[in-house]
Parts: C-alpha cells; structure tokens; sequence
C-alpha cells in the first residue's frame, strides 16, 4: 500500500521561491556530461562532488545504472523522477495517484517501487519513488530539465556530511564525532524540523536543502506572532510542483540558527495550510558545514561564516 502522506510529501518537493537564482540549460549539459567521480563504500566513507548552482545543490547519481544529475531535497520524502527521464528506463507502469505540491494545482504523479539509486558510492534501494513531470519547475529555475529530486533516501540511509561551499558530500560512520552544535530533528509530516528562534519567538524550521530561494515563514506563525503588523512587504511568484503562486515578502529583524544570529532577513510567506513555523534553506545553510543523522534525528550545524 502506498501511503498518500508520503506521495504529497513527494510532490511538495523543491521550493522555487520568485527571487530564486536561475539555473541556465548550458549548465545543467555540463553538469551532466562531466559525469562527476564518486568513491565507493558500502558503509562509511563514500564520496560524492556537490556542485552549488546559486542556491540550487546538485550532485551526480544513477538511477538502475543510468547516470545523471539530482537536484538535493532532503525535505522531498519520496525521491523523484521526470517523467520522461522515468519512462527512457522502462520502470513499469506503478501506481497512479493525485498529488499537491506547493502550486496551486494538483499532479498527476505515478509511484513506482524496485528502482536503485546510487550516490556517494552507495547503492539505495528505497521502498517508492514518485514520477512526476517536472517540466513546469524546470522552466521555472532555468534548468531545461530536471531528470531526479534526490529525497530524503539518502539521509535516512546514515549519517551524511555536507560542506556546500567547498563542494564536498561524504558518508561517514556513526560513531564519528562531529564538530558544530548539535540539535534535534523532528518529524513533522514527513520533512524534518530542527528549533530556530524568530524575533525572539522559539519556533520550528523546515530542514530544507530543496529550497533555493529566501526563508519562508508559514501564515499561520506570522499571522499569531502579528508578524506582517506594521512592515513594508512586497510580493513574489513562488511556487513548485503544481504550478506558480505568489508570496508576500517582509524582512525579519533576527533569526537565530545553531547560535548565529542573522540580522534583516529577508523572508516569505508560505500560505500552505500545512506549513511549518519556517523553512530554511540553502541560502542560509551554506553557511554552515553540515552533518545529518537522520535515522538518529540530529543535525550539526557548525559557523563557517
């Protein structure tokens, strides 16, 4: 049985927020014929090259042995596929169901289950992955097309360390220590949430490595804290999978993440019903060396500044 949950989850994958940086077509063909080396190891140890585009993570995969490039959404929890891409591997036909992303309409989306996906070295094997047409997304951030969503498989797989500035993805053993300060994840419809203070208000972020664009703050927080009371705004299209939508901007005066404080942050309202307090993304997280414990739900956060 295919839990719905976990299908919409897949769907509201990759935030494009209006003021996201575009990713051109020439760089997407580069990224993919440069054909990225990874180091192998069943466990610990496997590597992979990351390659910063804006505010957009990419990295190499294969998926049943086709190589490509995935855009990284550790807050997608089914990973997902184009549908054209899907169809040049003859997966079989799946599951057709209905899915919403964080567009204003609904996907047509199939889920498919015994596809390997290969990253770092290490070959994964999730329960389901989601096809969906991500034509419209692509179009969107300038891509020209966009063959995978590498969800939060590969985080729920062990404990994985990430350096954006440097380019750097490594799996690396449990026991480890790691440098940084440690914080809780917590499950919260299916995207993993880590504690951040908003104006002095504890609160709740999405742990978002698909959002390339500016924080967003969910209407419902902004609306009970009167977030929105006597600022300037503007607005943006945003938008996902499932079409464009428009976001109202303000500028927060601090949000403090893992001990730094950032000042005059810019900032969206996320309208979905189901939003999180906020969501943080690469624009912020490339700051940080970054390592996740998914399945032992912490987080490492450490200042590079």
């Amino acid at each position: 049985m295919i839990p719905r949950r976990a299908v919409l989850a897949a769907a509201a994958a990759l935030v494009v927020p209006g003021c996201a940086p575009r990713v051109d077509e020439p760089a997407m063909d580069e990224m993919r014929s440069r054909a990225w080396p990874t180091t192998g190891g069943s466990a610990a140890g496997g590597r992979a090259a990351l390659d910063l585009r804006g505010d957009r993570v990419f990295v190499a995969v294969a998926i049943n042995g086709v190589r490509t490039v995935a855009i990284l959404d550790s807050a997608a929890e089914l990973t997902v596929l184009d549908r054209s891409f899907a169809a040049s591997l003859h997966l079989g036909d799946g599951t057709a169901v209905t899915a919403r992303g964080t567009g204003t309409a609904t996907a047509a989306a199939t889920v498919v289950a015994g596809v390997a996906l290969t990253v770092a070295g290490r070959t994964l094997r999730p329960a389901n992955v989601a096809v969906i047409d991500l034509r419209d997304v692509a179009a969107r951030i300038g891509a020209g097309r966009i063959d995978v969503i590498l969800g939060r498989d590969l985080f729920d797989a062990g404990v994985v360390a990430l350096d954006l500035a440097s380019g750097a993805l490594q799996i690396v053993g449990g026991d480890a220590a790691h440098p940084g300060v440690a914080m809780p994840l917590t499950a919260r419809r299916g995207i993993e949430t880590m504690p951040v203070t908003i104006e002095g208000i504890a609160a709740i972020a999405d742990f978002d490595l698909g959002n390339g664009g500016t924080v967003l703050i969910g209407a419902a927080f902004a609306r009970r804290h009167r977030l929105l009371s006597g600022r300037a705004t503007g607005v943006i299209p945003g938008g996902g999978i499932g079409g464009a939508t428009e976001q109202t901007t303000f500028t927060l005066a601090s949000l403090d993440l893992a001990g730094h404080r950032f000042a005059d942050v810019p900032v969206a309202i996320d309208a979905s019903p189901t939003a999180a307090d906020a969501n943080i993304g690469v624009r912020l997280l490339r700051r940080f060396g970054i390592v996740t414990d998914f399945p032992g739900r912490q987080v490492w956060l450490d200042w590079r500044g």
